[in-house]
């Protein structure tokens, strides 16, 4: 007889749940939601018996939409995982759990077990078998701006107390959180443009396997209280990053330098949708999306975290459901890319991130998307992702595509330092499809030549171009070609973005 079983439940398809409507205050309640249900007090709420689920003796750690428990007998875990199940689907309709059980093997270290149970719960999710699910009551209506049904005769659940607390905990000092996109600010008549923001960390996993092995000759005692804490430690520190950039923005509000936004009454331009350890998910007004998360990820990095991110800036009305997958696509890419920058392959000595701004183009991926941007044979427009944190051996290698030579081309081009109109910036974007020569030629016809050395001597002095081996003389250079042979234009990410950006201080320190 096995000394424990180990048992695991996980909220299948989160997003699909949170991002079920176009309200925020709807995913903003779902969020709490799950984050509610995969908790000791809920169970120990929803059971009330000890000898069923006691938090002390039962509870191991919870993390991400997943919770991990042991119990004595597999009849207690089953006996519990159907007591719980159903309290969440009676609960709260529409979401589905899946839960898994293994029998502890003593002759395995604590952490191949724990690998073991994930791999059980993953080979059943993969054959979408045992998901607890409540398909349809028979009586039911369709919630208006929402993908689920709605029990007739049930009212709307709120966010839970608890959550409330950690919503608390995680808001603005001075400023209102808001419930509905239209109140995280914008310009009247010209910019109703919102930013969903979605950061991950790298290489946990590689952080994981470092506890499992740590523990190796443990025994479960240490080890349960080593990955709890470890889970704990992540969530704390990611919560606190988001804390600071939160600060930043309040520290730009009370320094008058977020005016443009035209906010009503105190009203504050973020709000937190996830914090559930390294994924965090939030949304704001459009023309900070890109600052904040830049702030974010500087603030995980001086906790020692590398991360990244993928912002989509959309229209208000904008599926926010497709804006939440675009932004997962985005931050997907920047961690290809920032994990090809890294020695290792895991992207745990850089941050990057990755952006896109919709103009009504609804594309099914982020490729097709990209293709859009394509010129030429070997030739893209868009220079992102960029590098927003990193090992100064990577940032030596990789002296371009940083997001601070981004963020002074563009504070330039916006500045008064530059007097050229903003409408002949804005279309020299087609011309750059059309390769250098169409580019040169069209800043010599507009007599806006100096763009090219403003711009890009903004970014780079000539000392450092020649400490990178380009040379003096191509300051005016409007094209890169980067180590896998694509030539990418300097000046399209910034132009692009001139409508839909707002300079923070304090984010560069």
């Amino acid at each position: 007889m096995a000394e424990r079983v180990l048992t695991i439940l996980e909220v299948s398809q989160k997003q699909a749940y949170i991002f079920s409507s176009n309200k925020l205050r709807d995913n903003l309640t779902n969020s709490a939601v799950i984050a509610w249900v995969m908790s000791g007090d809920y169970f120990q709420e929803k059971i009330g018996n000890k000898d069923v689920f006691d938090g002390e003796k039962n509870f191991v750690y919870s993390g991400g939409g997943h919770v991990v428990l042991e119990f004595e007998t597999m009849e207690k875990a089953r006996g519990f995982t159907r007591r719980i199940t159903r309290a969440i689907y009676e609960e709260y309709p529409g979401i589905a759990v899946f839960a898994a059980s293994l029998e502890y093997d003593s002759g395995r270290t604590p952490g191949e077990n724990m690998k073991e149970l994930t791999a059980k719960l993953e080979r059943k999710k993969s054959l979408r078998e045992s998901a607890f699910h409540q398909g349809t009551f028979g009586l039911e209506k369709l919630e208006p701006g929402a993908r689920r049904p709605v029990l007739l005769g049930r009212q709307r659940k709120e966010m839970p107390s608890r959550e409330k607390e950690v919503d608390q905990e995680l808001a603005p000092e001075k400023y209102l959180r808001v419930n509905e996109f239209g109140e995280l600010g914008g310009s009247r008549g010209e910019s109703s443009f919102i930013a969903v923001v979605h950061i991950d960390g790298n290489a946990m996993g590689t952080r994981v396997a470092k506890v499992y092995e740590n523990c190796r000759e443990a025994g479960w005692e240490k080890f349960r209280d080593d990955i709890r804490s470890f889970s704990d430690g992540i969530d704390s520190d990611f919560k606190d990053a988001y804390k600071s950039m939160i600060s930043a923005v309040e520290k730009n509000l009370d320094g008058g330098k977020l005016a443009e936004l035209e906010l009503e009454g105190r009203n504050f331009p973020v709000r937190r949708i996830i914090t559930a350890g390294d994924d965090i998910c939030y949304v704001t007004e459009g023309r900070i999306g890109v600052e904040s998360a830049a702030a974010l990820l500087k603030a995980l990095w001086r906790k020692g975290y590398a991360a990244c991110a993928g912002v989509a800036i959309v229209h208000q009305k904008y599926p926010f459901y497709k804006a939440y997958e675009l932004s997962e696509s985005l931050c997907s890419n920047a961690k290809r890319f920032g994990a090809g920058l890294s020695q290792d392959g895991t992207g745990r000595d850089v941050s990057c991130m990755d952006w896109h701004i919709d103009f009504g183009e609804l594309k099914d991926s982020l490729e097709e998307i990209r293709a859009e941007y394509a010129f030429g044979e070997k030739g893209t427009l868009e220079l992102r992702p960029y590098i927003v944190e990193a090992s100064e051996e990577i940032l030596r290698r990789e002296p371009v595509r940083q997001y601070r030579n981004f963020r002074t081309l563009i504070t330039k081009l916006l500045s008064l330092d530059i007097a050229y109109a903003r409408g002949k910036l804005k279309n020299l974007r087609p011309v750059l499809k059309q390769g250098e020569e169409a580019a040169r030629h069209y800043l010599q016809f507009n007599q806006i030549e100096e763009i090219a050395r403003d711009g890009y001597q903004g970014v780079y002095a000539n000392d450092r171009l020649e400490g990178i081996g380009i040379g003096r003389g191509l300051e005016r250079k409007l094209y890169v070609t980067g180590e896998d042979g694509k030539k990418r234009s300097l000046l399209f990410d910034a132009i692009e973005m001139m409508d839909t950006y707002i300079a923070m201080e304090g984010v560069e320190n």
